[in-house]
């Protein structure tokens, strides 16, 4: 993991960074039954010295097979570097599976209400991801671009493209590290007005509580 990072930093040309960003973010995954579940996630950005942005969200998912599940819930961003915002959000997400490699994707329609009063802004985030199973863990290549939907014109007004290396620190809990390049666009033009980039330590934990009755035990199909 450290060798990744010293390789991820010295890749990246430092002078085309305009800003730098600490993500630290864990998820959890507490499961109800085997069909259902209680998604949540807490996630703090450090800006180094500039500010800093928390988040934490929670939802409702249902698993419609074992490679697709749709989940509902709501967000709440709070920090230095941004504005208060309500985030409710729907998804769906699907994978298919290639040998080694897995298809990921996930379409999330997102409401975003903003404490000062803002317009309140709708927006379709797409993103497909390729993971790969390898002796030194999972690496991820993704994309996922940002689709305003209530402005006057339809646009993607920034777009995110990560790679990372995923390893298993415990039977339940994976541990990510993501490097991530963000950048916003003009109204009606292809130039970015802004980039970020990111290193991003994720934590995966997902929770089985006492297996009590049948709602975790699959229907079997009759011969």
């Amino acid at each position: 993991m450290k060798i990744l990072y010293l390789l991820i930093l010295g890749i990246i040309p430092h002078n085309s960074f305009t800003q730098d960003i600490l993500w630290l973010h864990y998820f959890n995954q507490y499961k109800l039954s085997y069909k259902f579940s209680i998604d949540s996630d807490i996630g703090y950005r450090e800006y180094f010295s500039e500010g800093n942005r928390g988040q934490i969200r929670s939802g409702l998912r249902y698993d419609i097979t074992e490679n697709m599940y749709v989940r509902a819930g709501v967000m709440l961003v709070d920090g230095t570097q941004v504005r208060q915002e309500l985030r409710p959000y729907q998804d769906f997400v699907m994978k298919t599976r290639f040998n080694a490699f897995t298809l990921s994707q996930r379409v999330r329609f997102e409401e975003q209400f903003f404490g000062d009063n803002a317009q309140t802004k709708v927006r379709l985030r797409y993103n497909p991801s390729i993971k790969y199973s390898s002796s030194f863990g999972y690496l991820t290549f993704g994309i996922e671009p940002f689709i305003a939907l209530n402005e006057n014109d339809f646009r993607i007004a920034s777009n995110r493209m990560y790679v990372g290396i995923t390893r298993r620190a415990y039977k339940n809990i994976f541990v990510t590290l993501e490097y991530i390049n963000e950048r916003g666009y003009k109204r009606n033009e292809r130039q970015h007005i802004n980039e970020t980039n990111l290193i991003r330590v994720k934590i995966n934990h997902v929770i089985y509580p006492l297996k009590v009755g049948p709602l975790f035990g699959r229907k079997k199909s009759n011969p």
